[in-house]
């Protein structure tokens, strides 16, 4: 479950709080993480004065390019959340709430009084796979002049193929090999 029925926590009073499992799926994280994607972890939730704190923690496991080799890897990766939630209706009397135009749609109770942490979640993920990622420690990537993956062939390639910008060093260092 990652939505949420806290309409009881808004009728108490600020520090009042639940603790909740988190349990349920993500879609849309990126291309390589269509979805569902499961998502597991703790979450709880204070009555602060304009509305709930989310804190908690979510694990969940992501596919990720290697960032030398370009294959695909499955890591677990933990997500922290922690935002402010603010109810759109007035728990007591139904009217609804002015929202200003820094109050996120995704941080915004809906009119059921159901705190929804999925987008917050998956907003997360989206960052967490910013992070470059290595398949091994000593993955040894993709050879630069013919893309043969390293890690499962021996490249066959000239050092003739070498960069001309970097001729002047390849001269320098061949140098060193004569001596």
């Amino acid at each position: 479950m990652l939505s949420f029925n806290v309409a009881q926590l808004l009728k108490e009073g600020v520090g009042a709080f639940r603790h909740y499992h988190l349990s349920g799926e993500l879609l849309e994280i990126d291309e390589n993480n269509p979805g569902p994607v499961s998502v597991e972890g703790e979450i709880s939730f204070i009555r602060t004065p304009r509305g709930i704190l989310a804190q908690g923690h979510a694990s969940l496991a992501l596919v990720q390019t290697c960032r030398r080799c370009l294959e695909l890897l499955t890591s677990q990766t933990v997500l922290q959340i922690e935002e402010e939630y603010i109810p759109s209706i007035d728990i007591e009397t139904g009217a609804t709430l002015p929202l200003t135009d820094e109050d996120e749609p995704e941080l915004v109770i809906d009119a059921h009084h159901i705190l929804d942490v999925t987008e917050v979640l998956r907003q997360l993920a989206v960052v967490a796979l910013l992070t470059p990622a290595l398949c091994k420690s000593d993955c040894k990537g993709l050879c630069p002049v013919c893309g043969a993956n390293l890690n499962y062939e021996t490249c066959t390639c000239s050092p003739a193929h070498l960069d001309p910008r970097l001729a002047a060093l390849a001269a320098l260092l061949g140098d060193r090999d004569t001596e």
